[in-house]
């Protein structure tokens, strides 16, 4: 989203960028390969079906000037269930908490890879990344002497996605997590979530 808006009301005018001029593009480049590779190396049964929640702070782009915290909710299902490398599809909705001065909505779908490489007392260690398209919806509100002017505004990017995380009992997982949304906005946070 490397575009900028103008809005004018009256003889105010408000500009406002999606923009970050150095954009971090390592997620996508890690993200790929990891996604699409799989191995037939044989490993234990696990659950495909995930629901997740997650929160995150954004670090760097032009959302997170007045959105700074997104909640959202994920479904993933995996395939290969039985190798080390466990490919997925995922498709979530992440909201921001503060609905002041502007609102973000975005609406995603991956495609992803974990990878387990450790496991202590039944638990599992594991790797994940996932790269796909988002529609992000974001809704500004300005206070006017009389009134109050909304205008929104949306578009579809790429986004890449990274995670390390644990698996608790082969159900519930902890995953720290770094998102990227188009080439200016990264966020970092914490997934909580339960396999079946």
């Amino acid at each position: 989203m490397n575009h900028s808006r103008t809005v004018v009301f009256g003889n105010q005018m408000m500009k406002s960028h999606f923009s970050a001029q150095n954009a971090p593009f390592l997620i996508p480049i890690v993200a790929l390969p990891l996604a699409l590779f799989s191995s037939m190396i044989q490993a234990e049964q696990r659950n495909p079906y995930q629901i997740a929640i997650s929160g995150e702070a954004f670090a760097t782009g032009a959302l997170g000037g007045e959105d700074e915290m997104l909640v959202g909710m994920e479904f993933k299902y995996f395939f290969l269930p039985t190798t080390p490398f466990h490919p997925f599809l995922a498709a979530g909705y992440k909201t921001d908490i503060d609905k002041e001065g502007s609102a973000v909505d975005i609406v995603y779908a991956d495609v992803g890879s974990q990878w387990d490489f450790a496991e202590f007392w039944g638990n599992r260690a594991f790797l994940e990344a996932s790269i796909g398209a988002a529609y992000i919806n974001e809704e500004i509100a300005v206070s006017l002497l009389d009134r109050e002017a909304n205008n929104s505004y949306s578009d579809f990017d790429f986004k890449a996605s990274l995670g390390l995380g644990v698996e608790w009992q082969k159900a519930f997982g902890t995953t720290l997590v770094v998102n990227q949304y188009g080439s200016n906005d990264l966020t970092g946070g914490l997934c909580f979530s339960y396999a079946f």
